[in-house]
């Protein structure tokens, strides 16, 4: 029988609540993202710094023993070897953390490591934890009874202390020292197993000898199941007890303890979640101080500390917020305000998968969020244009239409809101955009006007506004709708007179409308317009070379129109656009033109073939 990451919460709350918490037995695999190597990968290591003391070891029969290729190396070597990894490794992984905060939250009792590093016990002393440290490679075993507890207990001794048990005839010698210590363990708290194969040493048939049912025994490792266990003592011993022992496997040590902690909700642990206040409480335990010179340097970053801790820190530190208030159930009891804070620290982040184009984390977390309190105004809205911002950048009838679903069900909660009105018809504006559909084009420019009349102090939908009217115009080569798209291009650009999507797109306005009446007073508009979005983008001269198309100077509109192609900077899909593109008709004859729709053909046919 195996258990997932909230059944063994249950069982290690049970334990506390039984004053029998567990024991940890951790092993290489919880200190690997920490940076320290793995048997197999120091037999590697010791192939390479040591070839001739390892010459006479057979590399196929052994490549797994670690104890032969440790007891190749004289003590000087293997310190040498470890040094590195052990002592000057001063890294910490959460798997380590997550220890920390069971440890702390009463969870676990005792760890019991085979590990020399001393990893965590650095996150025990940050977190404000300060557990016991034993080292069995030099003290006496028989003395387990005066271990207090929290402990953590090194096995086969530490890198800093002076010995290291490392080859299978000296674990073995020592591992009949520990027999009573591993039994009375074993009989009086239910264990786990985390990062430890029981390959490497002579440890564990001493477990196997020594259990005897008394508490339940769980077992994790990387294989996905039972039969796929490498090390047959081990499979074998856990079939033979499987109503008390039990495997779970596909895991990864910094993973499962993380999740672990979160379930039983003792992480993110405060040094995370609200570091002043943590700070400040550590701090007390420094007596005040002595001198009378004015200058009281702890009273001074204990008042800081204080005023810090009482400011709301969604803002900053979200994902701990994030972590600390994963589901509604975790929110009970908390304030409206408290709440509302939780729901933006999500939006927080929900944000900056948004802006790095991550839509599928973007939209766990506002899910997630909206999970927790689903009349959330701001986390609504943002989700709304969150989708609407995916169709725009991967463009897709089902990505429009999914905004515009979405956008409905945010003003069923909101019926009257500004922002969600404009959202569901800037949703509404794409999916007719894409479609071409000029039925839909009109349904939105009404509701446009509709929002336009009952608030005209907001000018920010304006853009979108003025481009239905100038789209359904150039559609229907109606002159008074394209006339009538430029009085809210000029609304929006004297508020945002630098948003250069806006004036490009009123610049195409513009040429439409001169198709249809050729008018100088606005192709001189125009050219304003485009010198000021040259101030911002000084390569992008394809409108330019429009421009003096329309004014027949073919000179100037072949060296803008050549200048866009060297840069970089004609419309996407050049070959079909500068081909349909009517600004471009006077120099359409021209051979340099035809030249270059041959270069952007041919260039076009390489990139499909990539």
């Amino acid at each position: 029988m195996s258990f997932n990451v909230k059944e063994v919460a249950q069982l290690l709350k049970q334990a506390k609540e039984n004053e029998k918490p567990y024991v940890f037995f951790t092993g290489a695999g919880c200190s690997v993202k920490a940076d320290v190597p793995t048997a197999t990968e120091l037999i590697q290591e010791i192939c390479k710094k040591f070839p001739i003391q390892v010459k006479n070891i057979d590399p196929e029969k052994d490549k797994y023993n670690y104890g032969k290729y440790m007891s190749a190396l004289d003590k000087s070597e293997r310190r040498e070897l470890l040094k590195p990894h052990i002592i000057d490794n001063k890294k910490i992984n959460w798997a380590h953390i997550a220890l920390a905060c069971l440890m702390q939250g009463g969870y676990i009792q005792r760890v019991l490591t085979f590990n020399f590093d001393s990893i965590l016990s650095r996150p025990c002393n940050l977190l404000g934890l300060h557990p016991s440290i034993y080292d069995f490679a030099t003290a006496n075993p028989h003395l387990y009874h005066l271990i207090n507890d929290p402990s953590i207990v090194h096995l086969h001794g530490q890198g800093t202390g002076f010995v290291q048990l490392n080859t299978r005839e000296e674990t073995l010698k020592h591992t009949e020292k520990l027999g009573d210590f591993i039994a009375s363990t074993l009989n009086s708290n239910p264990s786990l197993f985390i990062g430890y194969s029981g390959n490497a040493d002579e440890f564990f048939p001493l477990l196997e000898k020594k259990y005897s049912e008394q508490h339940r025994l769980i077992w994790t490792g990387r294989k996905d199941n039972l039969d796929l266990i490498e090390v047959e003592p081990v499979k074998g011993f856990l079939k033979k007890n499987n109503n008390l022992t039990h495997y779970i496997g596909g895991i990864d040590a910094d993973d499962f303890l993380i999740q672990l902690a979160k379930e039983l909700e003792c992480f993110p642990p405060e040094l995370f979640s609200n570091p002043y206040r943590f700070l400040n409480q550590q701090l007390e335990n420094i007596q005040p101080y002595p001198l009378g010179d004015g200058l009281d340097i702890l009273e001074n970053l204990t008042g800081y500390l204080k005023e810090q801790a009482k400011k709301p820190l969604n803002k900053s530190l979200y994902t701990a917020v994030i972590h600390k208030y994963p589901n509604k159930e975790s929110t009970q009891g908390l304030a409206e305000k408290a709440i509302d804070d939780i729901m933006w620290a999500y939006n927080k982040q929900a944000v900056i998968f948004l802006e790095n184009q991550n839509f599928n984390e973007c939209f766990r977390i506002y899910e997630q969020a909206l999970s927790i309190s689903d009349s959330h105004l701001g986390c609504n809205l943002n989700f709304s244009a969150a989708k609407l911002n995916l169709a725009i950048n991967n463009p897709q009838e089902s990505h429009f239409s999914d905004a515009i679903q979405y956008a409905e069900s945010v003003l069923l909660k909101f019926p009257n809101n500004l922002n969600a009105l404009i959202t569901h018809a800037n949703a509404i504006l794409g999916l007719a955009r894409f479609t071409k559909d000029d039925k839909l084009l009109s349904k939105v420019i009404s509701m446009y006007e509709e929002i336009y009349q009952n608030d005209n102090n907001h000018t920010y939908y304006l853009e979108n506004f003025a481009l239905a009217l100038s789209d359904l115009g150039s559609i229907k080569e109606d002159k008074k709708l394209i006339k009538t798209s430029f009085i809210y291009y000029e609304q929006y650009l004297a508020h945002q007179k630098n948003d250069i999507q806006v004036l490009e797109n009123y610049i195409s306005a513009l040429f439409n409308y001169y198709h249809l009446e050729p008018n100088e007073e606005l192709l001189n508009r125009s050219i304003e317009l485009i010198q000021t979005v040259l101030t911002s983008k000084p390569k992008d001269t394809y409108n330019l070379a429009c421009y003096y198309s329309l004014k027949n100077n073919q000179e100037l509109c072949k060296e803008n129109l050549l200048n866009a192609e060297k840069h970089n900077t004609l419309p996407s899909n050049p070959h079909k656009h500068l081909s349909d593109d009517q600004d471009l008709n006077n120099i359409r004859q021209e051979q340099w033109f035809s030249n270059l729709l041959e270069r952007l053909k041919e260039k076009e046919g390489i990139a499909k073939t990539a």
